[in-house]
């Protein structure tokens, strides 16, 4: 097992032994890594694969928070009757997403940013679809995460819960290539030097062309025969 893990696997452990309540805040980084016994560097990374999850949450300037059940559940009245389809998700997600990156880009945090990090990392070691899938929607829930908005948050959180579904799992897993997922990759690194360099317009750009290739990848687009799938226009 992996430093990362071990720590992730620790912390865990911790809040499931109710060793911190919902609504509590966590200790300072220095003292959590030593209660946990795991290092800084570590820690930060089981933060922020826990906040991914919504285990827990933070606050600029105040701290680390653990979830209680009702902040980390999207409270919907939608009846989704058909039930939606990749397409749907798509369309959807070209709606919203570029507009996610582009405030992600005025308010994310040196915290925020560190977990984009992490997370891009995590799918550009991915070596099978489904770990890749965890990467990729943890590094998109990160980043409206990183809105301050719990409304765009809440709406992205229920379209990567749709992407459990089994139709889109079998798309991903029939389309996802070496070259493609290369491809993401690269695009996920000009999302986030956007969101660095404080560039909304950049990082909104940055994402519609992200959603094309995957639009393109999904619904039965062939990549070229160049090194890397070809992205539209």
């Amino acid at each position: 097992m992996s430093v990362a893990k071990n720590a992730t696997k620790r912390l865990r452990a911790a809040l499931d032994a109710g060793q911190w309540q919902g609504g509590d805040r966590l200790p300072p980084e220095r003292e959590l890594a030593g209660l946990l016994s795991i290092g800084r560097t570590s820690l930060r990374s089981a933060l922020a694969e826990l906040e991914a999850e919504g285990r827990i949450w933070r606050h600029v300037g105040q701290g680390t928070f653990v979830s209680r059940s009702s902040d980390s559940q999207v409270n919907t009245t939608m009846v989704l009757t058909p039930p939606p389809g990749p397409s749907d998700v798509l369309e959807l997600r070209n709606m919203i997403e570029p507009q996610i990156a582009r405030l992600a880009a005025l308010r994310a945090t040196p915290v925020d940013l560190d977990t984009l990090r992490h997370h891009l990392d995590a799918g550009a070691a991915a070596l099978e679809w489904s770990a890749w899938e965890k990467a990729d929607s943890a590094f998109h829930t990160a980043l409206a995460r990183s809105t301050r908005n719990p409304i765009t948050f809440g709406v992205l959180d229920t379209l990567h819960n749709i992407r459990a579904d089994r139709e889109w799992g079998n798309r991903r897993r029939a389309t996802l290539t070496q070259d493609w997922q290369a491809l993401y990759v690269q695009q996920h690194e000009a999302i986030l030097s956007a969101l660095i360099d404080r560039d909304p317009e950049a990082a909104a750009a940055a994402m519609t062309k992200h959603l094309a290739s995957v639009e393109q990848a999904m619904l039965g687009a062939a990549p070229s025969s160049s090194k890397h799938p070809s992205v539209p226009s």
